[in-house]
């Protein structure tokens, strides 16, 4: 995967200071309906996150509320690109009234996804960094209406901008939709404007 993915983002030498994630996660639905191919953890640890990021750089990934998948990502994915992680966010997801759109206490399904954000390790933190640079919040809960197209997440540029340089290079990886001045990368990176997902203008009567 990593000679792959280097070819495939056909700038080898470019450099990303903000990294986001969307793993296909193993998980029994997703192998019953087929809607798409996921990895298992193996394959996601080779993807070449060192290689792909700059010093400094701000990693992100997408978790499902599922306990094994979050560790993996703290205890073993993470360390293993060598990216500290800092922060642990959520992403709640209500309906229109403002009601979670699951019970939170539910046993099979959350209302809430988790995002792992993380920090490459470098030897000697970057000036532009340290000038730069805002703490990051251990904790932060993003609320909004989720998509009713599956596994749709929400943007999350005007959340991070507070915490990136505006010039930094973004990359999304397993990304659905293209977005103003990001890299997306993934084998279905115009899913999501797909002529069928959108309405046409009401026309004049």
């Amino acid at each position: 995967m990593d000679t792959w993915m280097k070819a495939s983002l056909q700038d080898p030498d470019k450099k990303y200071g903000l990294i986001v994630i969307d793993p296909p996660w193993e998980n029994k639905s997703v192998k019953r309906s087929k809607r798409y191919n996921s990895l298992s953890p193996l394959e996601i640890k080779q993807l070449p996150i060192p290689a792909l990021a700059a010093p400094d750089c701000l990693v992100i990934t997408w978790v499902t509320n599922r306990q094994k998948h979050l560790r993996f990502v703290k205890e073993e994915l993470y360390p293993h690109w060598s990216v500290r992680s800092v922060a642990e966010w959520h992403w709640v997801k209500i309906t229109q009234a403002g009601e979670f759109v699951f019970p939170i206490d539910s046993v099979h399904k959350k209302p809430y996804e988790i995002l792992v954000v993380g920090r490459l390790v470098t030897s000697s933190p970057s000036r532009e960094f340290e000038a730069a640079s805002r703490p990051i919040p251990e904790h932060k809960i993003i609320v909004s209406v989720p998509c009713s197209l599956h596994s749709h997440k929400p943007p999350l540029s005007e959340v991070l901008k507070e915490f990136v340089k505006p010039d930094v290079e973004r990359l999304e990886l397993f990304a659905r939709n293209l977005q103003p001045g990001w890299t997306s990368w993934g084998n279905e990176v115009l899913k999501f404007q797909h002529m069928d997902y959108l309405i046409p203008p009401e026309t004049g009567k």
